[in-house]
């Protein structure tokens, strides 16, 4: 379920329901469970405390960004990350408070509303709704408070970079900058060709085993047992009664019914930006009054003048329109024209249209025997549903209550305790190929304090609850099990020290000597080996990132000479790269290139608002808490 919303959920509110739900009540109305320990704080800013929590609620949202599995050496990278947005969030939430922001009620019933996970048939279903919170033990005074809350900063973040202004001669120059292109030619040196000159000691190895002790060690292991909830294991125990289907079915007959089918036909005149709104309307005005005239027919003016050229080849004709499967503006002038009747020109998601329905065809009811497999599926789905939010609170309430036992969790809701292999925090298999789950393994109350976890949303129908029953702690690799891996590390390490050294070398022989015969006098290369890109935008894939970037970046060169300048790969080559001459890029400006740089300087204006409310603010960080 949660991830049906991290699927479904956009911008601020994915943040709302994912960031603050997927950690089932760590922190809020279930203090009782967590006594013990104190709140220990992060941060607190201009005397407010940012509680350790938060901090790792944020620290897990990014997390989720990599699958649950942090690259090396970023869990520390993160950790200040996530500090430093909670703290932004702190100063935005203070600044609300004393400018006197609020979002409305209205705004946050609306906000709640088009969250489709709250839906039912498309519509926000209040029981399901409540059911969602009350599985979770989230409070709704305080879900919408956050709601609120978040809605009113986004009021706020969208003031700020509403602001942003910048001058037409400023964003042509940025757009010639951007259209520049520059003349390059490359020579790599590949560190592979230095390997064989670079030998490795037994001392090295040693040296370097003792000053990397920490990365040569096993991985930290458990064995868990775990309760697993299945929606659909759920769905398949259902016993269906006869008459109980059947007055499910009768009350909702209408889902299963042959809905109602405009057949229609339409002309459409795009829009191509806000610029060329009226030039759109006066061109569809211009084609609805020949049709009124008589002096064109609907077909012809369709396969002609229609920028929809799939429906031009059919005089129009784009088939059937069924409630839900158009935008909602299209519907709207298809459902209130009659059979044969044609709409005067109308702006819908796509631009400007003329419509006709050339037929309605009436909705067509559907017997429990005709649609028989498909509602005895939903019935299930249904009342799986209802069991599974039921049987998730309880066992979410009690594997709290007596969190030092699966047992009687398991008793209560009808499970089985079962057990995986050993696992890492890094892989896992069964119900441990889930990120979530090795996360929650690794969990200081669940690994070190032997309690049970909280209720684990894995997939769209799928909870558990997991303990840990088996603990390996990391170890120390002795030499001997490392040492070729060792040794291949600082092969490479060497290899890409001496590959530098040789570039930077004949980096300063070429910008002396202004030509590329230099290579053959060092031995590294031949001129034929030079490639020769000629001109090339900021933008080309012709080159790597890191030699792109570089090369513009460049003084521009001087009459008759070239410009030099030398760039360390990240697979170890190092590149020697000449500018030989700079194109002036064309500064003609489009609106929608105005557009993505004034939105650039929008976020350039929060970052500065943001970084001003910290500059005034007394923040002090405790970063040895997290």
């Amino acid at each position: 379920m949660l991830q049906s919303i991290h699927d479904k959920a956009k911008g601020w509110i994915a943040y709302v329901i994912v960031g603050l739900i997927i950690v089932p009540f760590a922190l809020f109305g279930i203090n009782q469970y967590f006594e013990g320990g104190g709140k220990r704080a992060a941060a607190v800013v201009n005397g407010e405390e940012i509680l350790v929590q938060e901090v790792q609620n944020a620290l897990l949202q990014m997390k989720q960004q990599f699958g649950g599995q942090l690259p090396p050496g970023m869990d520390e990278a993160l950790k200040g990350s996530a500090l430093e947005s909670v703290i932004n969030q702190a100063l935005m939430r203070q600044k609300i408070t004393e400018g006197g922001y609020r979002a409305s009620n209205q705004e946050v019933a609306d906000a709640i509303t088009a969250i489709e996970v709250f839906q039912k048939d498309g519509k926000f279903d209040k029981a399901t709704y409540e059911n969602f919170l009350k599985m979770q033990r989230r409070d709704p005074v305080e879900f919408e408070f956050q709601v609120r809350n978040d809605l009113s900063q986004q009021q706020l973040r969208n003031a700020v970079q509403a602001t942003a202004f910048l001058p037409k001669a400023e964003a042509e120059q940025y757009q010639a900058l951007r259209n520049q292109q520059r003349e390059l030619e490359v020579f790599t040196l590949k560190m592979a060709d230095f390997q064989t000159q670079v030998q490795i000691s037994d001392e090295q190895i040693a040296q370097y085993y003792e000053q990397n002790k920490a990365s040569y060690m096993t991985d930290e292991k458990v064995q868990l047992a775990y309760l697993e909830l299945n929606r659909d294991d759920l769905a398949a125990k259902v016993a269906v009664d006869e008459a109980a289907l059947q007055a499910w079915f009768d009350d909702n007959a209408e889902h299963y019914a042959q809905p109602e089918e405009f057949v229609a036909s339409h002309i459409l005149v795009g829009v191509d930006g806000p610029a060329k709104d009226a030039d759109a309307k006066k061109r569809i005005d211009a084609l609805y009054a020949d049709i009124q005239a008589g002096t064109r027919q609907f077909e012809d003016i369709a396969r002609t003048d229609s920028d929809d050229k799939i429906a031009a080849e059919k005089g129009g004709l784009i088939g059937s329109v069924v409630a839900g499967d158009w935008g909602p503006e299209f519907e709207k002038a298809v459902f209130a024209l009659k059979s044969g009747e044609m709409s005067a020109p109308v702006k819908t998601e796509a631009g400007y249209e003329i419509i006709r329905v050339n037929e309605i065809k009436p909705a067509q009811s559907k017997t429990l025997a005709e649609v028989r497999e498909a509602a005895e599926k939903d019935y299930r789905n249904e009342l799986a549903e209802k069991e599974f939010l039921d049987k998730g609170e309880t066992l979410g309430r009690v594997a709290y209550e007596q969190d030092g036992d699966l047992a009687p969790a398991a008793t209560e809701v009808g499970l089985t305790v079962q057990q995986t292999d050993w696992l890492s925090r890094i892989q896992g298999e069964g119900i441990a190929a889930s990120a979530k789950v090795r996360e929650a393994a690794f969990d200081d109350d669940v690994l070190k304090s032997g309690k049970n976890s909280d209720v684990l949303e894995l997939e769209d129908g799928k909870a558990a609850v997991i303990r840990v029953v088996n603990h390996e702690a990391a170890a120390q690799k002795p030499l001997d099990a490392v040492r070729e891996d060792i040794r291949t590390a600082l092969l490479a390490q060497e290899a890409r020290k001496l590959t530098a050294q040789k570039g930077e070398d004949l980096l300063k022989k070429l910008s002396d000597s202004q030509t590329w015969t230099t290579l053959s006098e060092t031995g590294l290369g031949a001129e034929s080996a030079v490639e020769k890109f000629g001109l090339v935008g900021r933008t080309d894939n012709k080159l790597p990132p890191e030699v792109l970037e570089k090369a513009f970046a460049m003084n521009h060169p001087a009459a008759g000479k070239s410009s030099w300048t030398g760039v360390a790969m990240g697979n170890g080559d190092y590149a020697v790269v000449a500018l030989k001459s700079v194109k002036a890029g064309e500064a003609n400006l489009s609106a929608d290139a105005a557009a993505v740089f004034e939105q650039s300087v929008g976020s350039r204006e929060l970052g500065a608002f943001l970084q001003d409310l910290r500059d005034s603010a007394e923040v002090v960080t405790h970063p040895e808490n997290l």
